[in-house]
């Protein structure tokens, strides 16, 4: 049951991404990832996003500092 329900649980939330990803549109996504630090965490608020880490794939992320960032330490 439990396997089940978590399954379920990541489809849900799967599809949740594929939703947002359609909604806000591959150029928007492109132009958050090209953007300053700022510009991202602005742009993230406003879209209603929270523990995202945006990156382009080609800069290496510090996932130490990223995880801080995701659990809201100041």
């Amino acid at each position: 049951m439990e396997i089940n329900k978590s399954r379920r649980v990541t489809q849900i939330e799967i599809n949740k991404f594929k939703q947002l990803v359609k909604s806000i549109g591959v150029d928007t996504i492109v132009s958050m990832a090209k953007s300053g630090p700022e510009n991202k965490a602005k742009l993230l608020k406003n879209l209603g996003l929270e523990g995202y880490l945006v990156t382009d794939g080609q800069t290496p992320v510090n996932l130490f500092n990223a995880a801080e960032g995701l659990i809201g330490r100041k």
